[in-house]
């Protein structure tokens, strides 16, 4: 039983000595046509005229194996004399890359994907195995990049047919289905159109994290509860958002005090998702005790008007702007209403603004309006401290931009560029007052206002912590949580030929330079720079610490006790301030500010900030 064991042993044995004496006598590199025989020995350990290691041999098959251009490789022996064995290296190569077959991408091009893998294997040269690893980095880390997971079917390999096509085979996450409940006001349709991420397409979390932002900031929801589950499919996703929805409309009816401190009645309803369908909807009526007849306002905007997602936005409008020839917001001196300048300013604006590509926008708007003076009463030695200008105005809107701001509304990360240009038509049949020797501006004018922009917004992700039913968040929860946020604004505006006085670039006041009077300062060019760090709170309440630098120049004289400069002159205003948000209001921000010649102002605004 054992006679058989012993002899395999002692064959085995002899054989180890005798290759043990050996010496190397030829090496003979077979199959070989691309790869240079030199490049295959320079691989091995074994040389000819070497002692024959056996051991080497194996380790010398895996070498060749590392060079990644071969199918198979095996090193045979053949004793040619007692002493010396010839070697032979059998190689079975890789074949020459002619082309390249991707497929399972939807979300990056082939045409890009190629641009990835070609720097790594080129077309014409043989294959090699070890760029297979670098091609699924390559290919990974373009997915990653734009938020997407991916995983590879199979191997980065040649065709078995052997034809030379470079197989690279992509599964791709997706999108199973999205499941939306709690909606008893808002369209399924509506959030649908506003999110990035549809069923059957690549599931990116970069996008559906930005869905949860973009959501968040319509305010139409209380709460919104964004899960994901593993679909049914290999790499499926099963995405689900639950929402508790907000009132958005709000009607107001009473009696106020307008800046002159004169009994104002009004009524108003607003809608920012007006019937469910994401549309904003205003109605705005008023009637002041000082006489001049009531004043009306219409808004509408639609930000689905087309399937390209264009936004469109139109106002019609018809009130009296109530001024004191000594008391508004441009002139000091006496209230009385022996002193009156009322106008009544009716027309219209329409605009739409349409995405181009990823993160371009094309704007373009009309507006244009009449105004004409009503109620004029001077006292007999204050008879030029009022403007008047009446006649028609026209400007239409042709405006680019870039934007990698996020999210659409209230932005805490990215930048935008823009750039407007507003040509204008004035047609002023009548001057009086403190323009009333600016004959020029009687009859037809052209005008053209140019406005640059930059804003740029920086902020982190909060850390994500653990819930209440003790979980980790997730990305998506993450994107819908307030943040500390440095946001900065840069503006230039500049205005060439005949304008209006009233069609100048203003400076001072809540939306510009803080601490200083609203349009305190103003001509045919202005520049504004801001910083503002926000803190939150609360999810819907912020502090705000805030620093203002501009000014206006160049246009229109100086009026009463405001003198204005032919030359920059710019001013700082800085301060804090608190926003916070009213279900149905919307934001609603007090800034208390300090001006650098030592003054003060309080500015109370509706609106988000910039």
């Amino acid at each position: 039983m054992l006679v058989r064991p012993l002899i395999a042993i002692l064959l085995i044995g002899l054989v180890a000595i005798a290759s043990a004496n050996s010496t190397i006598r030829s090496i003979v590199v077979r199959g070989n046509q691309e790869v240079s025989e030199a490049a295959i020995l320079a691989a091995m350990r074994t040389k000819q005229g070497a002692p024959l290691v056996p051991e080497d041999l194996r380790r010398d098959e895996e070498s060749i194996r590392r060079l990644g251009f071969f199918r198979a490789v095996s090193i045979l022996t053949r004793q040619a004399t007692e002493t010396e064995v010839e070697l032979f290296v059998e190689v079975s190569e890789f074949p020459l890359i002619k082309e390249l077959r991707i497929t399972g991408n939807t979300a990056i091009s082939t045409e890009d994907l190629e641009k990835l893998i070609l720097p790594i294997q080129e077309l014409g040269k043989i294959w090699n195995s070890r760029n297979a690893a670098p091609i699924r980095d390559a290919i990974g880390g373009a997915y990653e990049k734009r938020g997407f997971f991916v995983q590879f079917s199979g191997e980065v390999e040649p065709d078995s047919q052997g034809d030379g096509t470079l197989l690279i085979r992509i599964v791709e996450p997706t999108v199973e289905s999205i499941t939306l409940t709690g909606l008893s006001r808002t369209k399924p349709e509506t959030v649908k159109r506003i999110m990035r991420t549809k069923p059957g397409q690549a599931f990116s979390i970069t996008d559906w994290r930005r869905d949860m932002e973009d959501l968040g900031v319509t305010y139409w929801f209380r709460e919104i509860k964004p899960s994901r589950e593993d679909g049914d499919t290999p790499g499926g996703f099963k995405l689900n958002l639950e929402f508790t929805e907000e009132r958005t409309g709000i009607f107001n009816a009473g009696i106020a005090l307008d800046p002159q401190s004169r009994l104002v009645g009004f009524l108003s309803y607003n809608d920012t998702n007006w019937q469910g369908l994401g549309q904003s909807t205003g109605l705005q009526l008023s009637q002041a005790t000082a006489g001049g007849g009531p004043s009306a306002e219409l808004a509408f905007g639609n930000r689905f008007y087309d399937s390209k997602n264009t936004q469109f936005s139109a106002r019609v409008f018809s009130k009296v702007i109530y001024n004191f020839t000594g008391g508004n917001q441009f002139f000091g001196g006496g209230t009385t209403t022996e002193e009156e300048f009322n106008e009544r300013r009716t027309g219209f604006t329409v605009s739409f603004n349409r995405p181009v590509g990823q993160n371009y926008r094309a704007t373009v708007g009309l507006n244009a309006r009449n105004a004409r003076t009503i109620n004029l009463r001077t006292s007999a030695n204050n008879n030029n401290n009022f403007i008047q200008q009446d006649g028609d105005l026209v400007t239409l809107q042709v405006g680019a931009e870039y934007d990698t701001s996020r999210p659409a509304a209230e932005p805490f990360n990215g930048q935008n560029f823009s750039l407007l240009l507003e040509p204008g038509y004035s047609n002023i049949t009548r001057v009086g007052g403190g323009v009333g020797g600016s004959q020029g501006l009687l009859g037809s004018n052209l005008f053209l206002r140019s406005t640059v922009e930059y804003r740029q917004y920086w902020s982190k992700d909060p850390a994500r912590r653990m819930t209440r039913d003790n979980r980790m968040q997730t990305p998506e929860e993450v994107a819908l949580l307030p943040r500390p946020v440095f946001a900065f604004r840069a503006r230039y505006v500049n205005i060439t030929g005949n304008v209006p006085f009233f069609e100048q670039s203003f400076v001072g006041g809540a939306d510009s330079l803080r601490g200083y009077d609203n349009q305190r300062f103003w001509g045919n060019q202005s520049i504004l720079a801001t910083a503002e760090y926000r803190f939150p709170l609360q999810a819907n309440f912020s502090l705000i610490g805030f620093a203002d630098y501009g000014g206006a120049w160049g246009g229109y004289g100086n009026f009463s006790n405001f003198t204005q400069s032919s030359s920059p002159n710019l001013k700082l205003g800085y301060g804090a301030g608190l926003a916070f948000r009213v279900p149905g209001l919307g934001a609603i921000r007090i800034d208390f500010a300090f001006n650098q010649e030592g003054g003060s102002r309080t500015h109370f605004v509706f609106g988000a900030p910039f």
